[in-house]
């Protein structure tokens, strides 16, 4: 795969089929009844309702639909209404809701969706536009299962990495995950952790201390379920055992990390007898293995504090431009705080450069 002339990457685009006989037809018999009304005490398709209030989603609504506002139907659709208008000629697509599957109870048809969802963007999106690249999609409740899908999936040389949602019933530390992260290393493919599927299903709540009432506090929060994944990854060694790993932060800011991490080098040092195979400290680790997309990132005042925050722990060189388009929130290159407020030395690496040191497939 030949990425030397890619100058302009997204790195998050959200795509959806805009009718899900799609997907039916892309499934074994026994389980298209179940992705089209659901049975019994099952959700349909990839819908699972939330435990929180959430005023901008339709769940209860007849139709699975959500292209339009939501996601992209068709590769030529985003080419002309995103990728030419902006000047970028490479984008790394998702299912916008996809990372719902692995807060389903069971296991076995969310197997079967992502098989039939990763078919589906190869052949409907990867081969049929040279400017788009994919993301394989897992159910994380059988990581030996969800290994077998990245090999088979990842055959595909334009698939560049995998997508794990925020919530989750156990840390992305914890042992259970580390065929997932051994394949993805075999395969040369990245991970994406994208915020997004806190307090659904079987996903514990949403905030450390509970249920929200509101959605505004739930976004607000997001960073938490994410900060828990990232401090499990370096305390427990991922990243030890797996040192090609590299994972992107997608729509969970980056700008509350910098305080963090001065807390976390600081209880290390105190407690680094509980984790003796790490030999350098977090705020090493969090640089050298995570990126972060600059969609959601915090639009500090004056933007020099940002970018001086950034700094003290060299985050700054770890961000790469996504738009999270056509979500209502999306970012266009020029309104995004990020690109708008970085010194020009900063915007070759944000454009393409931090993305071709993160997907192995683009090196």
């Amino acid at each position: 795969m030949d990425t030397s002339q890619l100058k302009f990457f997204d790195a998050d685009v959200h795509i959806r089929w805009d009718d899900d006989a799609t997907i039916a037809a892309r499934l074994p018999q026994s389980w298209k009844e179940r992705w089209q009304i659901g049975a019994g005490h099952t959700q349909a398709g990839v819908r699972i309702n939330p435990k929180f209030y959430n005023p901008l989603e339709p769940f209860g609504a007849t139709s699975l639909r959500t292209v339009g506002k939501q996601a992209v139907a068709t590769p030529a659709e985003l080419e002309q209404k995103w990728l030419q208008p902006h000047g970028i000629d490479g984008a790394l697509v998702s299912v916008y809701d996809g990372p719902n599957i692995s807060t389903f109870g069971d296991m076995d048809y969310p197997l079967e969706v992502t098989r039939a969802v990763n078919d589906w963007v190869a052949e409907e999106w990867l081969d049929k536009s040279p400017a788009l690249y994919g993301t394989i999609l897992v159910a994380t409740q059988n990581p030996e299962e969800a290994a077998k899908e990245i090999r088979r999936a990842a055959k595909h040389a334009r698939m560049v990495q995998v997508m794990l949602p925020t919530g989750s019933m156990f840390p992305y530390g914890n042992r259970r995950f580390f065929p997932i992260y051994e394949a993805a290393v075999e395969c040369g493919v990245a991970i994406a952790i994208h915020s997004g599927t806190e307090g659904m299903g079987t996903s514990p709540a949403p905030t450390p201390c509970g249920w929200p009432g509101t959605l505004s506090e739930l976004r607000v929060t997001r960073s938490t379920t994410f900060l828990g994944h990232l401090t499990s990854m370096i305390t427990e060694g991922v990243f030890v055992r797996f040192p090609e790993l590299r994972v992107i932060g997608l729509e969970v800011g980056v700008a509350w990390l910098s305080a963090y991490l001065w807390r976390f080098d600081k209880n290390y040092k105190g407690l680094r007898s509980e984790c003796p195979w790490l030999k350098e400290l977090p705020s090493e680790y969090t640089r050298r293995f995570f990126r972060f997309g600059t969609q959601s990132a915090e639009p500090g005042e004056p933007a020099s504090e940002f970018w001086r925050l950034l700094g003290s722990n060299r985050l700054d060189e770890t961000l790469m431009f996504s738009s999270n388009y056509p979500r209502w929130d999306h970012d266009t290159p020029v309104t995004s705080h990020v690109m708008a407020s970085a010194d020009p030395a900063k915007i070759e690496r944000l454009k393409i450069g931090v993305a071709r040191e993160t997907f192995p497939r683009f090196r």
